[in-house]
């Protein structure tokens, strides 16, 4: 369901496609309510752009190809082939990592470590 996130949204080069899966995690999380239900919907859309702006924080942009320019990433709108190098220059498993732990401390679903301890 979220493949099409990935390079930026189908390798468009634009917003991160971490920042589109804290949406859709938003969503299943928090996203069922009425239509004219305006106050859920508002704090909905808060919580989503309290998460867009911690991101945005820790990394000082949301656009992919900005994201990979400070990693000194090349990028196209073609997928690149998957290479141990390939994966030990590229930055975005360790962002969708800190996107998601981002989302759920928005979201309140911080994992528990193995002695059950909030991490």
């Amino acid at each position: 369901m979220t493949a099409g996130f990935g390079g930026g949204i189908g390798g468009l080069r634009e917003t991160c496609g971490a920042i589109s899966g804290m949406a859709f995690v938003s969503g299943l999380a928090r996203g069922s309510y009425s239509p004219d239900d305006t106050e859920s919907k508002t704090a909905f859309y808060a919580l989503i752009q309290e998460a867009h702006g911690e991101f945005i924080s820790r990394f000082g942009t949301g656009v992919c190809r900005e994201l990979l320019d400070k990693f000194d990433c090349g990028y196209s709108a073609a997928p690149s082939e998957r290479t141990k190098e390939y994966y030990e220059k590229r930055p975005c498993a360790r962002i969708v990592g800190e996107a998601a732990a981002i989302i759920a401390r928005k979201l309140g679903l911080e994992e528990e470590n193995r002695d059950g301890q909030d991490t």
